[in-house]
């Protein structure tokens, strides 16, 4: 889990388990890996399977708060278990052709959304999709396969955090935030 893997972090977990159901260490690694792997419902029904085991263990109690957390962060705070309410449809109003917004295309809002994600790290993203496109480092294959395959490694890593912030705050519960102008009911630490 420490290297970034969350997926072989999960199967070392898994066969910990098929070895001793009980075992604290690795119903934490198992919900520690879902929790990286975006599957926060199966993540907190670990976090609380521990927590039932080891009540007196903080990580177990800290995990099902920021499963929770996760959880409301992607389906945004104030879905609750009620349908949205029925709108009714707002007459249609005629707006000048030239007070509308140019359409964007979906590779220019990927982008923009990869760099609301990403920060900072979004460059560096840029940076090395341009280095594979180069062509001194086509050319130059046998000696650079090391560095297409690290540069490789580094996209995909950064695609992954970039999928995960996208999971922990959604742009629809960013949204409604703004819109509703509180942040649910929920405090600030």
């Amino acid at each position: 889990l420490q290297l970034g893997e969350p997926a072989k972090a999960l199967q070392d977990a898994e066969t910990a388990l098929l070895l001793d159901k009980s075992n604290i260490r690795a119903i934490y690694q198992k919900a520690e890996a879902l929790y990286y792997l975006g599957q926060f419902e199966h993540s907190l029904m670990f976090f609380h399977r521990g927590l039932r085991l080891r009540p007196e263990l903080a990580s177990f109690r800290l995990g099902v708060q920021k499963t929770q957390e996760a959880i409301e962060n992607t389906i945004g705070s104030n879905a609750k278990n009620q349908p949205p309410p029925a709108q009714k449809k707002p007459p249609k109003v005629d707006k000048p052709k030239s007070a509308k917004k140019p359409v964007l295309s979906r590779e220019e809002l990927d982008k923009r959304a990869a760099r609301r994600l990403l920060g900072d790290l979004y460059v560096d993203k840029e940076y090395l999709e341009n280095l594979l496109k180069h062509p001194d480092l086509k050319k130059a294959d046998d000696n650079s396969e090391g560095i297409s395959e690290f540069a490789k490694d580094a996209i995909n890593f950064l695609n992954n955090r970039q999928e995960f912030w996208r999971q922990q705050k959604p742009c629809t519960s960013l949204n409604s935030k703004k819109i509703n102008g509180n942040n649910g009911g929920l405090q600030r630490w």
